[in-house]
């Protein structure tokens, strides 16, 4: 079930994902996302498991860290085959232990109850329809097994009120599109010599290291984002709520349902100050500026 929107939409991501993939410290960052006291399991819970990464992107990472954790089998599963390439250069070192398959979310083709856990991140607002992704990710997943999913909450914070606005600004001013398009650490170098050397003309430093601490604050990892929420298409904006996930894993069978988060560590860029406000997403300071935030669930099948 491979719509054109849906294909133009990994077209995007493939670009920035092979990105990811040639930094070597953005790759070892997304890699470090996958840990086991991160999903409620003991130390070594994925040794001998049965893994889907549902929408697993050009490089894999999710699918990479599973199996350097122990998993037995991790299945990466990806529209088109276009991106196979990308995937295997990290994978190919496991053997039969990564399985590549093309697919949708939207019909998987995979028979009931097939993974001990399924691992879906930041894909389902990209289908047609979301919700019926979410059962066919429910689905494949055994009893006793364990479904995880990320998605973008409610737009009602100040951030992503920004995001959609410069969304729509994307989309329909050419000057705009192209200055996005072009924003890369070297361009962004460019512009940060420009301004501090301008600046320095005309006054001393205020504190010691100062254009040095500035310029820490933007690299490749931060543009790559930046690109990547404006360019991507999506069917649905930032639009779904805690309970409203709650309840899709409920109506499958799911029990110990739980929102869980985390202080994200290893960025070298301006995300390490918002760090806090992605571990506390219910702090009053972090539903100012992120609303509903990035839901994070997991769920134990029954």
């Amino acid at each position: 079930m491979d719509t054109a929107f849906e294909s133009e939409t990994r077209a995007v991501f493939d670009r920035y994902q092979r990105e990811q993939e040639n930094n070597e410290h953005i790759f070892t960052r997304l890699v470090s996302l996958i840990d086991e006291e991160y999903f409620g399991f003991n130390p070594g819970g994925f040794a001998g498991l049965n893994v889907l990464d549902a929408g697993c992107g050009s490089n894999a990472n999710a699918s990479y860290a599973f199996l350097e954790k122990g998993a037995a089998k991790v299945t990466s599963l990806e529209l088109g085959e276009e991106w196979m390439d990308c995937a295997a250069r990290r994978l190919s070192k496991f053997g039969r232990k990564s399985e590549l398959i093309g697919g949708s979310v939207l019909n998987l083709p995979f028979g009931d109850g097939s993974f001990d856990f399924v691992h879906c991140a930041g894909v389902l607002p990209h289908t047609a329809n979301p919700r019926k992704g979410f059962d066919e990710l429910a689905r494949v997943t055994r009893p006793g097994g364990h479904l995880f999913i990320t998605i973008i909450g409610t737009g009602n914070g100040i951030f992503y009120r920004c995001i959609n606005h410069l969304r729509e600004l994307y989309a329909s001013d050419a000057q705009f599109r192209q200055a996005i398009d072009n924003l890369d650490g070297r361009t962004a170098k460019e512009a940060l010599d420009w301004l501090l050397a301008v600046k320095s003309q005309n006054e001393p430093p205020f504190l010691k290291g100062e254009d040095g601490f500035f310029r820490s604050l933007f690299d490749d990892d931060l543009f790559v984002t930046l690109r990547d929420r404006f360019q991507a298409p999506t069917y649905h904006e930032f639009a779904f709520t805690e309970q409203q996930i709650r309840n899709w894993y409920a109506e499958n069978g799911f029990i110990d349902i739980r929102r869980v988060s985390r202080y994200t560590k290893g960025f070298e860029n301006l995300r390490r100050f918002l760090a806090p406000l992605y571990l506390h997403y219910d702090h009053p300071l972090a539903r100012f500026w992120f609303g509903d935030g990035c839901i994070q669930m997991i769920g134990a099948r029954n």
